[in-house]
């Protein structure tokens, strides 16, 4: 059985660290062997592994860690990183004569092609020969003007474990209307909440700290609305996939990583970055729509989902093996 080490940056349950997992778990789905590498100790009470399908990828059932990038490689092995200071990692441990596309790159964000970020080293590592997988199509033609051309690239659409988050919901929004949001990325939640303290229309609740999925879930489900705050640059912003796969309606500014789901206006309201006074203006709308028009948009977001399920990515990733094998 061949196997794929894959280097994974941290334990905590980011976006980027979920689908390296999510890679990991169709590897061993496709008749490979996962061996997880992994600079912290593997602890079963992790957020997580409350993951339901990452049980299969632990210790307990059977599935190889390493510590501290402790492993050696021969040939057959690959390589298999998402972020970009790890490539010394993976380069260090190829067995002699490896071919380049023994080390599988997975490239998760338009900030690769930044210069700016990470000193440039990210942006560099594009022009190095290897493998490489782009999750949306954001992703590949920011970074395509700076690919190796000789190396096998497959794009690879974002798949996503939404049916963890689903609920069909009908009619319109509940009075008052309850809105939620998280804090991780921005503090604008917060100043939307202020805004509209007095407002008897509008009820908040928020998640200020880590939480693992269960608790994502219960906030999604709860509210009418949910409000989006991602980074200027992203591959692909899960929380608005996972809103509307909860029936929630959602507003977020354009930034790149949610371009792959949303439908400005049919699935989501779409406001300027940065600004507090852009949501408060949605909910506001919100709270004027009639139940014909938030049907409408609910059904908008439904209607993307089939667009990023896990059995999609994981027959994509196993045909680019299967590529990389001839």
């Amino acid at each position: 059985m061949s196997r794929i080490f894959f280097l994974i940056p941290g334990l905590r349950p980011t976006g980027g660290v979920v689908k390296l997992f999510d890679y990991a778990g169709h590897a061993r789905h496709l008749g490979y062997e996962p061996v997880i590498c992994a600079g912290k100790h593997f602890r079963p009470e992790l957020p997580l592994f409350r993951i339901e399908r990452f049980a299969e990828l632990t210790p307990a059932e059977g599935t190889r860690w390493v510590r501290a990038f402790g492993y050696s490689m021969v040939e057959g092995d690959r390589a298999f990183f998402s972020w970009p200071l790890q490539y010394e990692v993976a380069a260090e441990r190829l067995p002699p004569g490896a071919a380049p596309e023994t080390v599988i790159h997975l490239v998760q964000n338009t900030r690769h092609a930044n210069p700016e970020w990470l000193e440039g080293s990210a942006a560099r590592l594009l022009a190095r020969p290897m493998a490489r997988i782009m999750i949306t199509r954001e992703v590949y033609e920011a970074c395509r003007p700076l690919l190796n051309p000789g190396s096998p690239t497959r794009l690879i659409p974002e798949g996503h474990d939404w049916g963890f988050f689903y609920q069909e919901r009908h009619g319109g929004p509940s009075r008052p209307i309850r809105v939620a949001y998280t804090t991780w990325k921005s503090p604008l939640g917060l100043q939307v909440e202020q805004a509209l303290a007095d407002d008897g229309r509008f009820v908040f609740r928020s998640i200020r700290g880590t939480a693992a999925w269960p608790e994502l879930r219960d906030l999604y489900h709860w509210c009418d609305v949910f409000l989006g705050f991602p980074n200027p640059q992203e591959g692909f912003y899960l929380v608005g996939l996972e809103a509307m796969a909860a029936g929630a309606l959602f507003v977020t500014p354009d930034v790149e990583g949610n371009r792959a789901y949303c439908r400005w206006g049919e699935n989501c309201l779409r406001v300027p970055f940065g600004g507090a006074p852009g949501y408060v203006g949605a909910l506001e709308e919100i709270a004027a729509m009639d139940t014909a028009v938030v049907q409408a948009m609910r059904s908008g977001g439904y209607a993307v989902l089939q667009n990023h399920t896990l059995e999609q990515e994981r027959r994509g990733f196993g045909e680019f093996l299967e590529e990389l094998g001839r």
